[in-house]
């Protein structure tokens, strides 16, 4: 029997949980979006995949791969990661990447790449209030829209990464 009030606990501890789920994802957000416009050396190895890692991470940590139930459930599951490959794609190729006059290997993102990732993180949030409102909670979810950034992060960084390491740096005529 379910004490008399527990289900009203119950609920203000989610929205509470919400709330601060909320909080996380804007920051995260904005932190991307800030990262994305500022120029950075193009480096080798596995650190430069650090953001989608810990994007993954923590939407790993908060359910983000809990195996939906029923066809619905997968199929946003499918839909988010797809868009999520897509929009990854695009904005790898969309990334500014060039060669500085120190011979580094530079790039940044552009207002395109930035809509881009806002509109990915909208349509997730946006299939997540869906899921939830029509009953497919193991759909979607906090964990489910940062896994799904982490993947569109890693795309876009190996293919950017892939560009600015086939550029040639332009031969500099020699001087008597």
């Amino acid at each position: 029997m379910v004490e008399p009030g527990a289900a009203e606990d119950e609920h203000r501890r989610m929205e509470r949980t919400q709330i601060v789920e909320s909080v996380v994802v804007i920051a995260l957000m904005a932190f991307s979006v800030y990262k994305q416009t500022q120029r950075s050396e193009v480096k080798r190895g596995m650190g430069v995949f650090l953001i989608a890692i810990v994007y993954a991470a923590i939407g790993a940590v908060t359910g983000g791969l809990a195996v939906p139930t029923g066809a619905a459930a997968w199929l946003l599951l499918g839909s988010g990661a797809v868009l999520s490959l897509i929009v990854g794609l695009a904005r790898g190729y969309l990334t500014r990447v060039w060669i500085d006059a120190d011979g580094h290997r530079m790039s940044q993102g552009t207002a395109l790449t930035v809509g881009l990732f806002i509109a990915l993180v909208a349509s997730k949030v946006g299939l997540t209030v869906f899921a939830g409102y029509h009953g497919y909670q193991s759909a979607s979810g906090f964990g489910q829209v940062l896994v799904v950034v982490a993947v569109m992060i890693a795309v876009q960084e190996y293919v950017a990464r892939r560009r600015a390491f086939t550029l040639q740096p332009a031969s500099v005529p020699a001087t008597v």
